[in-house]
C-alpha cells in the first residue's frame, strides 16, 4: 500500500482563526472522489459551525491544484439513471456548499487546474494563482461536459468565452485568466505571502457583514430570481444525466482510463455503420 492511500484525500489545519483545506492526492493530480468529497463536506460542516475560524483556504498537495473528477473511478461507476443522479447530487454538494459558504474562501491554486479544478477555484471568493498554473476545461475531449460547474463559470467568464474554451479544451494562462482571478504570484513564497495577506485583511473584517455581503452579491447578480435558478439548475442536471448515459462519454472515459487519446473521426464513423 502506498503511502499517498493511508493518508486522508483531504487535510485540515487551523491557525490563527484560518482553516486549510488541502486536496492530498497529489499522485493522482489531487483528482475529485466520492471520499474527497464527503472529507470537504465533513470539514466545512466543522468550519462553519466554528465560530473560531473566520477565512478558508482551499488548496492542493503536489504540482496540481485539482484535475477535476476521477475518470478512472467513473469508468467503473453504473450508468443507471439512479446512480446517475446520487452522482450528480453529490457532485451539485460540494460545489454548492462552497459557493455559498457564509465564510470568505480563498483559493490558493499551487498548480494546474482541469475540469472540476477550475469549478472550484469559481466557487471561491479570492483566487490567489502561481504565475505557473493554467485553467483548462477538457471535458470535451472524453465525450463529457463540464455540467455541474458551468453555473459558477458562464457568470464571470460570459457566453463567447466559456463557449471558446469548453469546446477547445485549451490550457488558459494565469495571465489570460487574469481578469478572473484576484492576483498573481512568481514564487511558492509569494504565493504564500499574498494568502498570508489577504487572509489578514478579511480577518480585519466584521464575520456577520462578510456573510451577508455573500448573500448580497449572489442575490444581486442573479436577479433574486429563484425560478430561474431552478430551471438551470434542472437543466443542468439533465445535461449531466445525458452525458454521463451517451456511448461518447463511455468511449472518452475508457479511452481516458487506458491512457490513449480519443479518435473522434473513427468513433463517429463506427457508429453510423450501425
Amino acid at each position: 500500500m502506498s503511502k499517498e492511500s493511508k493518508e486522508p484525500e483531504v487535510l485540515i489545519s487551523v491557525e490563527n482563526h484560518v482553516a486549510t483545506l488541502t486536496l492530498n492526492r497529489p499522485r493522482k493530480g489531487n483528482a475529485l472522489t466520492a471520499t474527497m468529497n464527503a472529507l470537504l463536506l465533513q470539514y466545512l460542516a466543522q468550519i462553519e459551525k466554528d465560530a473560531d475560524v473566520r477565512v478558508v483556504v482551499l488548496t492542493g498537495a503536489g504540482k496540481f491544484f485539482c484535475t477535476g473528477m476521477d475518470l478512472s473511478m467513473a469508468a467503473s461507476s453504473s450508468s443507471s439513471e439512479q446512480d446517475v443522479k446520487a452522482s450528480f447530487s453529490n457532485g451539485l454538494q460540494v460545489f454548492e456548499t462552497l459557493y455559498r459558504f457564509p465564510k470568505p474562501v480563498i483559493a490558493r491554486v499551487n498548480g494546474p487546474c482541469l475540469g472540476g479544478g477550475v469549478g472550484l477555484v469559481f466557487t471561491t471568493d479570492i483566487r490567489v494563482v502561481h504565475q505557473d498554473a493554467y485553467f483548462a476545461l477538457t471535458e470535451v475531449k472524453r465525450g463529457i461536459i463540464p455540467a455541474i460547474i458551468s453555473q459558477y463559470i458562464v457568470p464571470e467568464l460570459g457566453s463567447q468565452k466559456t463557449r471558446e474554451y469548453m469546446l477547445t479544451g485549451r490550457r488558459v494562462s494565469a495571465r489570460e485568466a487574469h481578469p478572473f482571478l484576484s492576483t498573481i504570484a512568481a514564487t511558492p513564497q509569494e504565493l504564500d505571502q499574498q494568502v498570508l495577506s489577504y487572509a489578514t485583511m478579511l480577518l480585519e473584517s466584521a464575520p456577520g457583514a462578510m456573510a451577508n455581503i455573500k448573500r448580497l452579491v449572489d442575490t444581486v447578480s442573479s436577479g433574486g430570481e429563484a425560478q430561474r435558478a431552478s430551471r438551470i439548475r434542472d437543466g443542468v442536471e439533465k445535461a449531466y444525466l445525458e452525458m454521463m448515459q451517451s456511448e461518447e462519454a463511455a468511449y472518452g472515459i475508457m479511452a481516458f482510463v487506458t491512457k490513449q487519446k480519443a479518435d473522434w473521426s473513427a468513433f463517429v464513423k463506427d457508429n453510423a455503420k450501425l
